[in-house]
């Protein structure tokens, strides 16, 4: 049995790839997303242990929580600590260290922005054993105020050499100017994740930065023979409260873990979408095997009248479906590692570029490329395998196949149970807010309960879509086929039901977000101008923008925000500071109870939907949270209903703000017009005055919708090309499809042939097959994904979803372009119909 298997896979080398192909996709995307997850650890690993190297004890402030949020937040101290830590026995070297926001100008003016990693600032020590991997690749250290040392990306990427000036603004606002006389890396890598560096004399960093006499941590070196955890602790004894003592590969370890961290969004999302691809897949490889069992029934009855069991006829389908996948796991595991490189690439392209390291392939990748392959391809030859075993052995004396059968009464019952419940819970989840787990449940029901239903659902879809094709001969034999087989139909189509399903619910979900954001801004802005970073992954812009926008005498009101991590009942969130005295005529927040200009010192706004889970009312006391003060109670001094303006469900006035963040970075500031005063005057008059403040974007209601919406148009765009792997793959089970069915119709097409059907004709009756296969994946998907859409956007609406929109130009491209796609998908099973022998054919069983 085992000859006779690999004999049939060596006979069916084509059929074998395209049936593995489906899978190998997806399982390149895993490997993919793996190997990209373990060469970004090792990357940050050997970074931090270069940069910590030189350092055996690190002081620092203790936070009251850590996680990625919080890292990059630091609470100063005094700088008199340095002198305690010096004197402690066991000390060879300790020095302060701080650093900050600071945003460097290319040549022409330009803001040099990152995509997604931080702008800092930092003083240069003047130990540089204690610098760890920091060291200089040209120049010198600054030894004047005027003079700076920048990162050696930046160098490249906008040409700057030694002697050059740069301009680089600070949290508090305004340009400086600056003389470049060293260009620094750290350790073979050019920058740090990306991030932009402008190192300053110790003195000129604290002043720049306003910390004049203060550090964010001290840097120890231990004497020879003095272990790390031993020197931690003789530290710790001396240190005053509020700070505490850790060893280097303390400091490492977490930050290496927080960038990991902040990087394994992208993981989860490839990984995402390799489960789709593989999803689509194994219903190809169900429907390949359920063809090649069907096919070879008699083959199988022949082998059971001579002896073989049932158990070798499982044993043959499913070694057949274990070499497929271990074809696809050897050739997803090598395309993995170019997926690998391309996605670091493309992060690079988008500012997050990663430290040099050779691609990480570990054991266990390796082993869940070729678990996941051969896994997904058993399961889904699984049911084919055992109905292959089902055939009798007097079917060997049987001149024809035996006649499909008749779809299951149970079949029809679980799966009209589950539509009906999925269709409940996406009703549910359309008619009230926040109902994730109602939509996630309402979907998957109603899409198996589908997928159980569609052999009963196709055949009349296909007579009805058929119809005005079937004049012709060709469309008449076209749409004859393909609603000879429901079952073979409803399963290929399935694939490609997915992929256009999960393609225009997502485009369901864009277009209420940019609806949404129009709801937001005609709603609850009152405000004329809008100020915003240019760079939509910038922390903020220096508070001196407000300041500056004060004196313009075209301006009635200046209202800050800003952002910050807190944690609330052990959970962490975001609190936004406010300016009680002038939110209020800038922003429509839906006050429902109190006043907002109760805000500050030990007051509280929560919005009306947490105060009311909480049980809270005005005047109750709540208990937030901060990473640098600990616990504070705060009074709630009123509740409101219009949380998308500001982002957050609690606020807090600005000074409390002050009083528990170390950085002054505005999220956005509000700006409205002075009485009698337009708004195209007041926002020419605001540009004019922030000409030195390019990083901020000046938009009024109109153009922040306009921004918006390219926001979302981009990231539409990426998701398009993710999904576009999963429609590709189901358009490739449409070829292994009609290339089976070819197969399996030899005889009637050699007939056909032999009565004057001409190549052409057979050509375009196997074309009309593939459309006709295509648009009912068409239409399936587009009604599901409408339907699937609308239940996720009515319940995301913690992120600020306030209106459902649902397109209708845009899916039903979607749909028409799947259907026509259906055309390339039958080229070659319609040239190879064409080609078919008619003597052979003729005499072929």
């Amino acid at each position: 049995m085992f000859a006779l298997t690999l004999k049939g896979l060596l006979a069916r080398k084509v059929r074998l790839f395209l049936t593995a192909v489906s899978v190998m996709l997806g399982v390149a995307f895993v490997t993919g997303s793996l190997v990209l997850t373990d060469t970004v650890k090792a990357a940050f690993d050997q970074l931090y242990d270069g940069l910590t190297k030189g350092t055996d004890v690190t002081v620092r402030a203790k936070s009251a929580f850590t996680d990625t949020t919080t890292l990059g937040s630091p609470k100063p101290f005094d700088a008199d600590v340095v002198a305690r830590v010096r004197k402690v026995d066991g000390v060879a070297a300790a020095e302060g260290s701080l650093t900050g926001f600071a945003l460097m100008f290319d040549k022409s003016g330009k803001p040099i922005q990152p995509g997604g990693a931080p702008t800092l600032a930092a003083g240069y020590g003047a130990d540089r054993e204690l610098a760890g991997g920091f060291s200089l690749r040209s120049g010198r250290g600054p030894q004047s105020p005027t003079e700076v040392v920048i990162d050696a990306a930046t160098a490249k990427k906008q040409g700057f050499v030694l002697g050059d000036t740069i301009k680089i603004m600070f949290e508090a606002g305004g340009q400086k100017q600056f003389t470049v006389v060293g260009i620094a890396g750290f350790g073979e890598a050019d920058n740090l994740a990306g991030a932009t560096l402008a190192t300053f004399q110790m003195q000129t960093a604290q002043e720049l930065l306003g910390r004049v006499g203060q550090y964010d941590s001290i840097d120890a070196r231990a004497e020879a023979g003095i272990k790390p955890d031993e020197l931690r602790e003789r530290i710790a004894d001396v240190l005053p409260p509020g700070l505490e003592a850790v060893t280097s590969s303390t400091v490492s370890s977490e930050a290496s873990k927080s960038v990991s961290e902040a990087l394994s969004i992208f993981t989860k999302v490839f990984l995402g979408f390799a489960a789709v691809s593989l999803l689509v897949g194994s219903f190809i490889i169900w429907n390949t095997f359920s063809i090649l069992v069907a096919q070879r029934s008699r083959e199988h009855a022949l082998l059971r009248a001579i002896g073989a069991g049932r158990r070798q006829i499982l044993g043959s389908v499913l070694a057949e479906a274990v070499a497929v996948g271990l074809v696809a796991s050897v050739l997803g595991l090598l395309l993995g590692l170019g997926v690998a490189s391309g996605l670091r690439g493309l992060m690079g392209l988008i500012g997050m570029e990663l430290p040099n390291a050779s691609l990480q392939l570990h054991a266990r990748t390796v082993i869940a490329a070729f678990a996941v392959g051969v896994a997904v391809t058993l399961v889904a030859a699984l049911v084919p395998a055992w109905k292959a075993t089902r055939t009798p052995p007097i079917a060997a004396l049987r001149e024809a196949a035996a006649p499909a059968k008749r779809v299951s009464r149970g079949r029809l019952v679980v799966g009209g149970l589950l539509f009906a419940g999925g269709v409940a819970g996406l009703v549910r989840a359309m008619s009230a807010d926040s109902q994730l787990p109602a939509a996630g449940a309402g979907a998957l029901a109603t899409f198996f309960g589908l997928m159980m239903l569609a052999p009963i659902v196709v055949r009349p879809l296909v007579r009805f879509l058929g119809a005005p094709i079937s004049r012709s001969v060709t469309g008449g034999m076209g749409r004859l086929n393909a609603a000879r087989s429901p079952r073979r139909t409803a399963s290929t189509a399935t694939a490609l039901v997915i992929g256009l399903a999960l393609v225009v619910a997502i485009t369901v979900v864009a277009s209420s977000i940019k609806a949404s954001v129009s709801d937001v801004v005609d709603r609850a802005n009152k405000a004329d101008l809008i100020l915003k970073s240019a760079s939509q992954f910038a922390p903020g812009f220096p508070s001196g923008v407000a300041d500056k926008l004060r004196s313009v005498p075209e301006v009635g009101t200046v209202s800050e925000m800003r952002f910050g991590p807190a944690q609330i009942d052990g959970a962490t969130t975001y609190v936004a500071g406010l300016d009680p005295d002038t939110v209020g005529r800038v922003a429509n927040l839906g006050v429902a109870s109190g006043s907002v200009t109760a805000l500050g010192g030990e007051r509280i706004m929560i919005s009306a939907d947490v105060a009311k889970a909480k049980g809270l009312k005005v005047g109750s006391p709540f208990t937030v949270k901060f990473a640098q003060t600990g616990d504070r109670t705060f009074q709630v001094a009123g509740t409101f209903t219009d949380t998308t303006l500001v982002g957050s469900s609690y606020l807090i006035g600005l000074d409390t703000y002050n009083a528990n963040f170390s950085d002054r970075l505005d999220i956005a500031v509000l700006v409205a017009a002075k009485k009698g005063v337009t708004t195209e005057s007041v926002k020419q008059a605001a540009k004019a005055a922030l000409t030195e403040y390019p990083n901020v974007s000046v938009s009024d209601s109109a153009e922040l919708k306009k921004t918006q919406n390219d926001s979302v148009n981009q990231m539409l765009g990426m998701v398009y090309v993710m999904l576009l792997l999963a429609v590709v793959i189901a358009l490739l089970g449409v070829v292994n499809t009609l290339a089976l069915s070819v197969l399996e119709r030899t005889r009637e097409l050699g007939l056909l042939r032999a009565v004057g059907m001409t190549r052409k004709q057979v050509r375009s009756a196997v074309r009309w097959e593939a459309v006709l296969i295509a648009a009912v994946g068409a239409i399936l998907g587009l009604v599901l994904g409408l339907a699937f859409g609308a239940a996720f956007a009515r319940s995301l609406t913690s992120i600020g979803i306030v209106t459902v929109e649902v397109p209708i130009v845009q899916p039903l491209i979607c749909a028409v372009i799947a259907a026509l796609a259906g055309v390339v998908a039958a080229i070659f099973p319609a040239r190879r119909a064409a080609r078919v022998d008619i003597l052979r054919a003729v005499v072929t069983e």
